[in-house]
């Protein structure tokens, strides 16, 4: 045990409020460390303690690298399971980049594509849900393949995809899949919950403000990771700018309820503060460390394992996120519950398959995660699709991911901030906020529309 008082080394060993999970094995060597605590993959290497030892002859070699291959002469089937920001990127440069007797087909189980950056400017009725979609069919006049049905078993072996209704060949895979919700791991979420994350819920979310007259709002992250790091507080700010604009905001309360012990604490201190000033210039009351325990609908309260219960009269929710169940079956998956990946490469250890996006688990230098974020799918996907490329030509693969990012922190009233760095700098991420101004507001307002036209 060591003494903690100011919480100083809790925050270097945690990454947002769980510290890192050491498996530490007979002989003293540690054999997994996770900075979050996934309950099947540390599981899985504890049973591998006790796993007989193979016999000097029957150790399998190490897999080599594969080798160079020269120019295809035939065409490839490019297989991408995914229609969010990093599926329709790779399938966009792909498609850019090869000839039309390769192949390039987009799997995903919804007819749209869903720009979900938009869904809290719905949830307080800035766009509808048709202003924020587009349909994935669309693609075919570019010359990629939409199939609209689910992956129900990824075999890596023999290099297929099966759906309900047929098989899929691939040559190379993009698992861009993301992060599923998993709001059903919640009793009492459906009851009184309302999700910030999903279509259904931001329309329910507009409608619930439009009849609020005043009481209590709480905005509650149920579990981490989550996609889009700072959601929840800009999902504050927005209700906070809509109250005000309704005029019942005197006579209501704005809190954020989360397990993190700062807002973004992979972006570090210095993001934390901001945000945490942001919040405190509006009088939205920001309740770090609450590690959620229950939702009761009965009396409209919400608790952590630690503290009294709180009681909200209106709940906006991050729900629990997980691997896609597809996933968890193909072997892909590592003890964090996510696929572990080059960080640079996006390779998996599954010749010839990618995994990029919310899906994939990369470790930063400080021990945390690289954050769920569209940016990052985004440029992910544009490495993924270049090395691929370069394997069909013949070339030696150069592209790499660099860990650069950015976002925007809307706070409402055509405002927002703006924050950009380098995750992959180097002992901690190097990430700057500049103040919210009404241009930052506007320039996140003209990548949405670019985005939703530039790729369809």
């Amino acid at each position: 045990m060591i003494p903690d008082e100011d919480g100083a080394l809790f925050k270097q060993l945690s990454n947002g409020w769980v510290p890192y999970s050491i498996l530490v094995g007979p002989d003293g060597k540690v054999i997994l460390w996770e900075s979050e605590f996934n309950e099947t993959g540390f599981s899985a290497a504890v049973e591998k303690l006790y796993e007989e030892p193979e016999a000097p002859g029957e150790v399998e070699p190490a897999p080599r690298a594969a080798p160079r291959r020269a120019g295809r002469t035939w065409g490839a089937n490019i297989l991408i399971l995914g229609g969010g920001a990093g599926g329709l990127v790779a399938a966009y440069h792909l498609r850019k980049k090869l000839p039309k007797g390769h192949r390039i087909i987009l799997l995903d189980r919804e007819p749209n594509h869903l720009f979900q950056s938009s869904l809290l400017w719905r949830a307080v009725g800035l766009r509808s849900a048709g202003q924020i979609q587009r349909p994935l069919s669309d693609l075919a006049k570019k010359g990629i393949e939409f199939i609209n049905e689910p992956a129900v078993q990824i075999d890596t072996a023999s290099k297929v995809v099966r759906t309900p209704s047929q098989e899929v060949d691939y040559d190379f895979l993009i698992v861009a899949l993301g992060a599923e919700l998993a709001p059903e791991e919640v009793m009492g979420f459906e009851e009184m919950a309302l999700n910030l994350y999903d279509l259904e819920g931001t329309a329910k979310i507009h409608a619930a403000l439009n009849e609020f007259s005043g009481g209590k709002v709480g905005v509650l992250v149920t579990d981490i990771p989550f996609k889009c790091p700072a959601a929840p507080y800009e999902a504050a700010l927005l209700v906070d700018s809509f109250l005000r604009k309704k005029g019942v905001r005197d006579r209501s309360e704005v809190h954020i309820f989360t397990p993190e012990h700062q807002p973004m604490p992979v972006a570090g201190p210095a993001m934390g503060d901001a945000i945490t000033k942001v919040l405190s210039k509006r009088s939205i009351q920001y309740h770090p460390l609450f590690t959620f325990e229950w939702i009761s609908p009965g009396d409209h309260t919400i608790a952590s394992s630690t503290g009294e219960p709180e009681q909200v009269d209106l709940l906006l929710a991050v729900p629990p996120h997980r691997a896609p169940e597809v996933v968890s079956y193909s072997g892909l998956l590592g003890s964090s519950g996510w696929i572990h990946v080059d960080p640079h490469t996006l390779a998996t250890e599954n010749e010839g398959v990618y995994a990029i996006g919310d899906v994939n688990n990369i470790r930063l230098a400080n021990g945390k995660n690289l954050p769920m974020a569209g940016v990052f799918a985004h440029y992910e996907a544009k490495v993924a699709a270049e090395r691929i490329v370069a394997e069909i030509e013949g070339d030696q693969p150069g592209a790499s991911f660099n860990g650069k990012g950015f976002c925007w922190l809307e706070l409402g009233a055509g405002k927002a901030g703006f924050a950009a760095g380098n995750f992959y700098a180097e002992p901690e991420p190097a990430v700057r906020m500049y103040p919210p101004t009404r241009p930052a507001h506007w320039g996140k307002v003209a990548f949405e529309k670019w985005w939703l036209r530039h790729w369809f």
